[in-house]
């Protein structure tokens, strides 16, 4: 048992990148986290982790050993929940999600509302990014994605929906500019692009000889999904995004979709987390929910 204490006290100085923040988060001195991770280093005859006065660096091994210790902690978390609670009513715990910050509203805050109404134990901490996840220096839980195909050795990829790219403007942009209905038409008005889309300043065309991407002379291009959308609301121009991250506008009527005579790529919602062999109850529980909630929007 005082092994497990060690390595629950070595999990968290990788998790939090120092011994220092351990110690505050523990609520022990530094000089206790330092013996534990030292004692552990001794017990396996191994270096986990290469310090100086000033910086810390997790060695491979000790990279290795951190994520089979913290599967092995949580594994025991959930051991002595489901032996408490048979029927898993009682889930508690925090779930660290990793997720592009255009889903956040309301997809994800409704989801985690709903589920907490059934589950008020369950914490959740949300990370809202466009970039990739490094899931040990972030301890995120769980990671969602948008794109075209995902593929990822060291990584589970779990597709929750599928959602069509479409254009969106805003009625006021409509009523002053009429709706185009040919990508040549595109060039006479004011496109906007997303510059943090994986497809770079462009937007995709499906055709008959594969994905072909198209430009325009974009009136504005940016990197945050929450400014993109507010740019398109304001009738600044015509954009493109995800059809489930712009369902809440339509309904609301301040984004109207655009038919438009060319199609674009399908794109995939992907769950992503780390480990084959185990997963938290509660992280299990809230994909199960997640995944029924965004596929009611996306139908």
């Amino acid at each position: 048992m005082d092994k497990l204490k060690k390595m629950a006290v070595f999990a968290r100085v990788v998790e939090l990148g120092s011994f220092a923040a351990a110690a505050a988060d523990l609520n022990v001195t530094p000089a206790i986290v330092g013996r534990h991770v030292a004692d552990l280093e001794s017990l396996l005859d191994l270096r986990l982790i290469n310090r100086t006065t000033r910086s810390m660096d997790v060695t491979e091994a000790g990279l290795r050993y951190y994520q089979g210790s913290k599967s092995m902690l949580e594994q025991i978390a959930v051991l002595e929940q489901e032996v408490s609670d048979p029927q898993g009513a009682q889930l508690s715990g925090v779930i660290r999600i990793a997720a592009p910050e255009g889903i956040g509203t309301p997809l994800l805050l409704d989801a985690v509302e709903s589920f907490q109404a059934s589950h008020p134990e369950v914490l959740f901490d949300l990370v809202f990014q466009n970039e990739q996840t490094d899931f040990v220096s972030t301890g995120v839980d769980l990671a969602i994605r948008f794109a075209t195909s995902l593929e990822d050795s060291s990584l589970i990829v779990s597709k929750l929906a599928e959602t069509r790219l479409a254009l969106f403007a805003a009625p006021a942009y409509l009523q002053t500019h009429e709706a185009p209905a040919t990508v040549a038409e595109l060039e006479a008005h004011s496109c906007i692009a997303f510059g943090g889309s994986r497809f770079g300043n462009s937007w995709p065309m499906v055709t008959e000889t594969g994905v072909k991407k198209v430009r325009f002379s974009w009136r504005l291009v940016m990197n945050q999904t929450h400014t993109y959308r507010e740019a398109l609301v304001r009738g600044m121009g015509i954009g493109l995004l995800p059809e489930i991250m712009a369902t809440d506008l339509v309904e609301g009527e301040q984004l109207v979709p655009i038919a438009l005579k060319g199609r674009f790529p399908e794109v995939g919602v992907y769950a992503v987390y780390p480990g084959k062999s185990f997963q938290p109850h509660r992280v299990r529980k809230f994909l199960d929910h997640l995944r029924q909630r965004i596929q009611s929007r996306s139908q």
